[in-house]
């Protein structure tokens, strides 16, 4: 929350954006302004919250999946070592 308050790209996509669905002929500008950015708000709140709750499902499943932790396993390794050869043939320059 406070990142969004922070961050300038979201108050310019509030300045730029919801203007545009705003109708002087149904009521005070500064109530539907909010309205509608509340409704983005539960929308995007509704979204994250089921990422997560499907995050979770497909985690526990995977923690149960034996065959999974083994390749995770080898996986892992496989990606370490990558990183050590790659970091070994690199080097650092010294200028």
């Amino acid at each position: 929350m406070v990142v969004n308050l922070l961050n300038p790209k979201t108050a310019l996509f509030f300045f730029a954006f919801l203007p545009q669905f705003v109708d002087p002929a149904r009521g005070a500008i500064p109530e539907q302004i909010l309205f509608f950015g509340l409704l983005l708000n539960v929308l995007g709140l509704c979204n994250d919250l089921l990422y997560a709750l499907l995050a979770a499902k497909v985690g526990q499943w995977l923690k149960g999946t034996a065959q999974f932790r083994r390749v995770q396993r080898y996986v892992t390794g496989c990606i370490y070592l990558a990183l050590g050869v790659t970091t070994a043939l690199t080097g650092s320059e010294k200028k």
